[in-house]
C-alpha cells in the first residue's frame, strides 16, 4: 500500500473532518463539561467534534482501500461566496428588520448559489421556507426573535 495509491477525494475529506472535529472538541475545553443529565455549554461541542474526528477517521482509512478514479472537482467560488453570503446577510439583518425579513432575503441571495435561477420558483421557496422559519422558531419554540422591525 503506497501513499501515493489512495483516493484522493476520500483523503482530502478524512482530513478535513479530522482537522475541523477536533479543532471544535478541544476549543470546547474551555468551558463547563457537565453531564449527559445536566449538560454544560461545552457538552454539545465536545461530543459533535469527537463524532466528527471518528468519521473523518474513517473516511481518511477508507481512502486507502476503496479507490474511485474521478479526481476531485474544483471548487465552485460564485456559488460559496452566495451559500455563505447569504447567511452572513442574515446574522447581520436579523436584529435590524426581524426575522422575517432576514429569512426572505437569506432565500433569496442563497439561492443565487444554484445552478439554475427562476424568480417565480425562488420567491415560492423564500415565502414558503419564511413561514417555516415563523412556525417552527417562534409559535413552536417560543424562541425571541423580533419578527418585524416594530416587533418589542
Amino acid at each position: 500500500m503506497a501513499f501515493h495509491n489512495r483516493d484522493r477525494k476520500d483523503f482530502n475529506a478524512g482530513l478535513m473532518f479530522i482537522v475541523i472535529g477536533g479543532f471544535f472538541a478541544i476549543f470546547a475545553q474551555n468551558y463547563p463539561m457537565g453531564s449527559a443529565v445536566r449538560m454544560g455549554p461545552a457538552y454539545f461541542p465536545t461530543m459533535l467534534g469527537w463524532i466528527l474526528v471518528g468519521i473523518g477517521a474513517i473516511v481518511f482509512l477508507r481512502s486507502f482501500f476503496l479507490h474511485d478514479k474521478e479526481a476531485p472537482s474544483k471548487t465552485h467560488w460564485r456559488q460559496l461566496a452566495f451559500i455563505l453570503g447569504s447567511v452572513v446577510v442574515f446574522a447581520f439583518l436579523l436584529d435590524r428588520v426581524g426575522m422575517v425579513v432576514s429569512s426572505f432575503v437569506l432565500m433569496l441571495i442563497c439561492s443565487f448559489g444554484g445552478w439554475d435561477y427562476r424568480w417565480k420558483e425562488q420567491l415560492i421557496n423564500a415565502a414558503f421556507m419564511t413561514t417555516v422559519n415563523v412556525v417552527v422558531f417562534d409559535y413552536a419554540l417560543g424562541l425571541p426573535f423580533r419578527l418585524f422591525p416594530w416587533s418589542f
